[in-house]
């Protein structure tokens, strides 16, 4: 059965109201004259098919159905209602990128009444905050066999086997992803981690360049260069730690590097890893005392 279908107003009640009580609803109000709807229909469809029946779309054309467009203030198309447990509780109006698109979906799945991910996930990633990384690694494990297709679980089990420094498991893992997947944002983000360790070896071993240091402690491109190695080494609290003492002997140098170079492994480590948060702390100390 299709994922996606096209309604009536008569239909309204029993098949949107009624089974968004258990199946999240799109409602996609729109008409076959309207540009934007031409835009915006297809990454519905998209989006909702790649689902696998955690959620349906239903297509209500507006000129056919006046009555409950009305009823709902449909005054521009395309507007998007998403009902869960027979309310409406997002909207947006006109055609959206996808990454938005796909932001909704997910939020309505996951206020799906008995929906146990949210709550998994967020278990999860408090034993990823508190460093508990076999403990994190099997609810991530067990999340992608309930949601084999949720970027934040997958994004979650790499970072959990990189911390682990099982990195053979985790390229093996991220090489069967699918293309679809591969676009996420932080699915991109951890490939960017596992590229730099998968490059490790290239350029000056860690020893080399601290022994360099001892020699010339003033160079502060050999000390970039530092904690640049030290994640690759996945060794992130020490390359955190260069980060910061850098930032603290020179927070102008270079154009503000050690600053952007911190913001950047923030961003690609994420804010549930436990270095991460220790590191914002102390750039904050730094940057406003």
């Amino acid at each position: 059965m299709s994922n996606v279908i096209e309604l009536n107003q008569d239909q309204f009640i029993s098949e949107v109201v009624e089974k968004s009580k258990t199946t999240p609803i799109i409602v996609d109000f729109w008409a076959p004259w309207c540009g934007p709807c031409k835009q915006l229909t297809p990454v519905l469809e998209k989006i909702v098919e790649s689902k696998n029946g955690k959620v349906i779309l239903v297509k209500i054309n507006v000129d056919e159905n006046q009555g409950i467009a009305t009823q709902l203030n449909v005054r521009s198309i395309p507007t998007v209602y998403g009902f869960v447990d027979g309310k409406p509780i997002d909207a947006f109006q006109g055609a959206q990128p996808e990454s938005k698109v796909e932001e909704m979906v997910q939020k309505l799945i996951d206020l799906t009444p008995g929906n146990e991910i949210p709550k998994l996930l967020e278990e999860a990633n408090n034993f990823l905050k508190d460093k508990k990384y076999e403990e994190a690694q099997k609810i991530y494990e067990n999340l992608i066999t309930k949601d084999p297709g949720n970027p934040k679980v997958i994004a979650g089990l790499l970072r959990c086997l990189i911390h682990l420094r099982k990195n053979l498991d985790a390229n093996e893992f991220f090489n069967s992803l699918d293309d679809e997947i591969l676009q996420d944002d932080e699915i991109l983000k951890v490939k960017k981690l596992l590229d730099n360790i998968n490059n490790s070896n290239n350029g000056d071993s860690i020893e080399e360049l601290v022994n360099k240091l001892k020699h010339d402690p003033d160079n502060n491109d050999l000390t970039l260069d530092i904690a640049e190695k030290y994640f690759t080494l996945n060794q992130n609290e020490e390359g955190f730690e260069t980060l910061l003492k850098l930032y603290k002997k020179d927070s102008k140098w270079n154009d503000e590097i050690a600053k952007k170079k911190l913001l950047e492994y923030f961003d690609l480590l994420g804010f549930n890893d436990p270095n991460v948060i220790n590191a914002r702390k102390k750039l904050s100390s730094m940057m406003f005392k």
